[in-house]
């Protein structure tokens, strides 16, 4: 009877300490690894005063501006491939800010660098926007004035007093 507790304590003991050791929790990944891929555009909204115009919606044959080439690739190493509305690849420099809720974008175009801030980021999104005063001469924000007033002409839209650009993005699959 001695033989068999014995022997079932080390069946016990043994059981126990066989266990799986590891944890099955997927560890938490940092802002900096979520952005780390390609994204597209879904969305794109452009705000004047109180009119919201959608600008670009994916698959929409009506849009103001046709962003379905423009991709941002970030990678981990902080390096960006930016592909332009006509499908040209230009290099640059990511860097998040501010506890991660700045995005900045360094390109050949921008070297001052492109100011976003980042509404949501998860594995699935990256909604950003970034907000130009109408009397701003920063070259990141000539650069969205020009495309606005130019896309803008034929519904009467100016930046002139200033605009938001709220853009939605997802993954490329």
């Amino acid at each position: 009877m001695k033989k068999a507790i014995l022997l079932l304590l080390m069946g016990t003991t043994l059981f126990v300490s066989c266990s799986k050791d590891e944890d099955d929790t997927p560890a938490v990944k940092t802002k900096a690894e979520m952005i780390a891929r390609t994204w597209e555009v879904q969305t794109g909204v452009i705000t004047v005063g109180t009119l919201a115009v959608p600008g670009y919606t994916k698959g929409n044959p009506g849009n103001l501006v046709d962003m379905s080439k423009f991709r941002l690739e970030f990678k981990s190493n902080g390096d960006l491939v930016q592909t332009s509305l006509e499908g040209a690849s230009s290099t640059g420099k990511w860097a998040l800010s501010e506890n991660d809720t700045k995005l900045t974008l360094t390109t050949t175009q921008l070297p001052a660098g492109d100011v976003w801030m980042i509404d949501n980021l998860t594995e699935t999104n990256l909604d950003l926007n970034r907000t130009i005063a109408g009397n701003s001469t920063a070259p990141g924000d000539l650069y969205w004035k020009n495309l606005i007033d130019t896309y803008g002409k034929p519904l009467n839209i100016t930046s002139a007093a200033g605009a938001k650009i709220a853009v939605k993005t997802i993954p490329v699959k």
